[in-house]
């Protein structure tokens, strides 16, 4: 059961996302580059196509994967993760 504001917040949130996807995509051409890198020693995601890096942003790790494993695990939880990317966790 979800409480009477629940279907507002969320459609408010959703919006909200949808309009935030569109800005990167209209101003940073998100969605678009051919590649992605990530650096965590320089908490760096890097898009680029056959020409090279486009677009460079700072990054904090919510998560991991793994394959193996088959599992997700929160950043906080993993101690592999440099911890100065996980101040948003």
């Amino acid at each position: 059961m979800q409480p009477d504001w629940y279907p507002a917040w969320r459609d408010e949130a959703f919006e909200q996302l949808t309009a935030k996807n569109a800005r990167l995509a209209k101003d940073f051409r998100l969605g678009s580059w051919s590649h992605y890198d990530y650096d965590l020693t320089a908490g760096k995601l890097l898009f680029s196509d056959q020409s090279g890096v486009k677009v460079v942003s700072q990054i904090q790790i919510a998560g991991s994967t793994s394959a193996k494993a088959g599992n997700w695990l929160w950043a906080w939880a993993n101690s592999n993760l440099p911890g100065d990317l996980l101040g948003d966790a």
